[in-house]
């Protein structure tokens, strides 16, 4: 019983922080033994399946570029200790193999219980496939299908909302880094600021209520609505009103990206204090902001 608690508290945080991981079950259509290049790309995964199983740390280097194994090393070696730890089989699925004409091999890979996605991408070195990126995303397109194509592919929701947290604090922190190297940091942080607009557009979107409930829920209506936020207003009237995010957006994605440029936490937390506060203030109103880890609680007072 607490092996397989250990177990499944493990595959959380891997999932949580997107992250890899018994048989190896192959599917059918792109699955399937291929040419003889396909074979030698399931060889270097099988090695990954074998060597998190008899806990090779050494297998990590040999099957990744010497480019992607200072990112690779931390989430093989952690698998490798848990798995062997608990004399565990590794579960990993092969769902789709394709080598594209660009010569990178593209591989969608099912790993752990809760089987967590992964497609890997891969390098030829001489004669051996490495593992030289990964990401846990994709839309399922295997290949070029039906035309005209109308069925177009429905992102679900939350995955929707997270992308566009993604795209807005990469674009954030594109322009921020940019401006940074060009100006001083006043230049730079103001232009950030939206004050009269967001004003004028939670007039037109919540005509009906004012002062710091209005700023309260046009907050968490965006917020949940646009990057699925967690957010609730925990108190609200004409002249005060609490928000609670257990999850703000913004953060998640900081947590778990690896852009470069990267805000660190205290730059991107300032920043949006800034930006709320003058937001605020441009509404007749006071703001205080808290931060801890992922969560955020802002109080709002009329002046």
């Amino acid at each position: 019983m607490a092996r397989k608690f250990c177990i499944f508290v493990f595959v959380g945080i891997l999932a949580s922080f997107c992250l890899f991981t018994h048989s190896l079950w192959f599917f059918p259509d792109d699955s399937q033994p291929g040419s003889q290049e396909e074979q030698k790309v399931r060889e270097t995964l099988t090695r990954f399946k074998d060597g998190i199983e008899r806990r090779d740390l050494a297998v990590g280097a040999l099957i990744t570029t010497e480019e992607f194994y200072p990112l690779f090393k931390g989430f093989y070696e952690s698998l490798a200790n848990v798995y062997s730890s608990y004399k565990a089989a590794f579960p990993m699925e092969i769902a789709h193999l394709k080598i594209l004409h660009s010569g990178l091999a593209k591989v969608e890979v099912y790993i752990n219980p809760a089987k967590n996605l992964f497609i890997f991408t891969l390098t030829k070195v001489g004669d051996v496939w490495k593992i030289s990126h990964n990401e846990s995303i994709r839309f399922p397109l295997y290949s070029i299908p039906g035309l005209p194509y109308k069925d177009v592919y429905e992102i679900p929701a939350e995955k929707r909302k997270f992308m566009n947290a993604e795209i807005e604090l990469n674009f954030k922190t594109w322009v921020y880094f940019y401006l940074k190297e060009q100006q001083d940091q006043k230049k730079t942080v103001d232009f950030f600021l939206d004050g009269p607009g967001y004003k004028v557009a939670m007039n037109a979107w919540l005509p009906f209520l004012e002062g710091a409930a209005q700023f309260a829920f046009y907050f968490v209506i965006m917020e949940s609505n646009f990057y699925g936020s967690k957010c609730e207003v925990i108190r609200a009237s004409y002249d005060e009103a609490e928000v609670f995010c257990s999850s703000l957006a913004a953060l998640e994605v900081l947590k778990r990206g690896h852009a470069v440029p990267k805000f660190s936490y205290e730059e991107y937390t300032q920043l949006l204090t800034i930006i709320m506060d003058h937001r605020a203030q441009h509404c007749g109103l006071d703001i205080e902001m808290r931060f801890e880890d992922t969560t955020c609680r802002i109080k709002i007072k009329r002046k």
